[in-house]
């Protein structure tokens, strides 16, 4: 199982197919395994994929203390340079759209950028509801894991895709429950998350950027499309109709057509 020593944490990844690279950037909780299968080996057809999991997560180290989201922008890099690879493509979800933005800031070799459900955070971001943030908000600690994923998954996939793919659920769910997240990683990370703020800088990011996002998102609600799209001068945007947080399950072919188009 391979892992490199980043930052004094030992970076679990992956890498499949051959080509240009593309690193792949999970957000908030998130493993490896929530990319799914299908998705990744799509896009190994035409990209060198690099999946990871950030500190606290799957099977990279547990961190003894809070950070930021450009600490895990630092874990990226420097896997990255780990990795030799001078000149990437990134595709960022949810906070990994945050995490890619921080390193666009940091790393001259990230030539194309993918931000997917994610936002500029700060107080120019739209916020999802109350009734979504008290979910995300509930104390972890203590509760059953299956009744966790079950929540968490209800905030990323859309009623109608729950209701007409149960084997895919009860495959998340047993993923989830399989490798947790100790509470305290994931209060630090939501830590993390509520510190980051990037609307004040976007204006000087001229690396082309694909905009995507499903327009059921209830947690990270897409009016934040437009609020990144005028931010980023060099901004493109696809909507996903039937998605909600994670158009790539949900609609995997067109997302996989999306990006490829977008960086070949």
């Amino acid at each position: 199982m391979p892992k490199v020593k980043v930052n004094a944490m030992n970076i679990y990844y992956e890498i499949y197919g051959t080509g240009h690279p593309l690193l792949m950037i999970l957000g908030l909780g998130a493993n490896i395994t929530w990319w799914g299968k299908y998705f990744i080996k799509g896009l190994a057809n035409y990209f060198k994929v690099i999946i990871f999991d950030n500190r606290g997560t799957g099977q990279s180290s547990s961190p003894k203390s809070q950070y930021t989201v450009k600490t895990l922008a630092d874990d990226a890099h420097g896997l990255l340079k780990a990795l030799n690879i001078e000149n990437t493509f990134v595709f960022g979800h949810s906070m990994g759209g945050y995490i890619a933005q921080e390193l666009v800031f940091q790393y001259s070799g990230v030539t194309k950028l993918i931000l997917c459900s994610s936002s500029c955070g700060g107080s120019k971001s739209i916020l999802a509801s109350p009734e979504v943030l008290q979910m995300i908000n509930k104390t972890r600690s203590g509760r059953d894991p299956a009744e966790l994923a079950k929540e968490s998954l209800k905030l990323f996939y859309s009623p109608k895709f729950m209701k007409n793919n149960p084997r895919i659920i009860d495959y998340a769910v047993q993923n989830m429950v399989k490798s947790q997240m100790l509470s305290r990683n994931y209060e630090w990370q939501r830590n993390a998350i509520k510190s980051f703020k990037t609307y004040d800088r976007l204006n000087i990011m001229k690396v082309p950027t694909l905009i995507m996002h499903g327009a059921k998102d209830v947690l990270v609600p897409p009016q934040n499309v437009k609020i990144l799209a005028d931010l980023i001068s060099n901004a493109h945007i696809k909507m996903f109709a039937e998605s909600a947080h994670a158009p790539y399950v949900e609609e995997p072919d067109a997302v996989i057509q999306a990006i490829v188009e977008f960086l070949q």
